[in-house]
C-alpha cells in the first residue's frame, strides 16, 4: 500500500530493490541482454508506478506479485518482438523466441523463486551487522557457499561444532528477518 504514494521514497526504495533483480532475472532468463534487461525494469518499475492506483487486491484471486508478474511478462514479450538490430525482422526468428516463453504456471514459479532469492539477499543484509565475522563466514560458507563443515572450522581455525553453533544462530535469525520482511511485504500489497 505504501508504494501508492509517490512520494514515499523508502517504500519505493525498498520495492525496487526487491523487484527490479527479480524482473531483471525473468528477462535475462528470456535471453535479454543485461542492458536490456535493467532498461527493462525500469520500465516496468515506471509502468508499476502509473499503474498502482488502480490495482485493487481480490483476496480470492491474483496477489500483487502475480500482477507484476503479468506486466514484467507484458514488457519482456513486447521487448523480444519488438525488431531490434539483432533479431530477425517478421520471420520465424522472432515466433520462434516467443514459443520459448515458458507457460504461465512456469514463470509464476520462476517469479517466486526470483522473490525469494532477493527477499534472502535483503535479509541477509541487514542482519550480516548482528554478528562477528569468524560467525558469519562460519554460516556463509557452510549453508551458502556448501562447503564441508570440516573445511570450512579448519580455514576458520574453530572447532566443527562451533560452525555448526554459528549456523544455527545466524539461520534461526536469518529466517525471523525473512518472515518479518516477507509479512511486511504482503502486508504492504496493495
Amino acid at each position: 500500500m505504501r508504494i501508492r504514494d509517490p512520494r514515499d521514497r523508502q517504500a519505493w526504495d525498498e520495492f525496487s530493490d526487491l523487484y527490479r533483480p527479480v524482473v531483471c532475472r525473468m528477462a535475462r532468463h528470456r535471453g535479454m541482454q543485461p542492458a536490456d534487461a535493467d532498461d527493462l525494469a525500469q520500465q516496468v518499475l515506471l509502468a508499476i508506478s502509473r499503474a498502482i492506483e488502480g490495482f485493487t487486491p481480490d483476496h480470492g484471486q491474483a496477489k500483487f506479485r502475480t500482477w507484476l508478474k503479468t506486466i514484467a511478462r507484458r514488457a519482456i514479450i513486447n521487448a523480444l518482438s519488438r525488431s531490434a538490430p539483432d533479431l530477425a525482422i517478421g520471420g520465424s526468428d522472432v515466433l520462434d523466441l516467443l514459443n520459448q516463453q515458458p507457460a504461465a504456471d512456469e514463470q509464476t514459479q520462476t517469479l517466486l523463486l526470483q522473490y525469494r532469492r532477493e527477499i534472502f539477499l535483503v535479509a541477509a543484509s541487514q542482519i550480516r551487522e548482528e554478528f562477528r565475522g569468524e560467525t558469519w563466514q562460519a554460516f556463509w560458507s557452510s549453508v551458502v557457499l556448501g562447503q564441508d563443515v570440516q573445511q570450512v572450522a579448519e580455514s576458520l581455525n574453530r572447532s566443527p561444532g562451533s560452525v555448526y553453533t554459528a549456523r544455527s544462530r545466524v539461520m534461526k535469525r536469518l529466517k525471523d528477518k525473512v518472515q518479518e520482511l516477507d509479512l511486511r511485504r504482503e502486508h504492504d500489497e496493495p
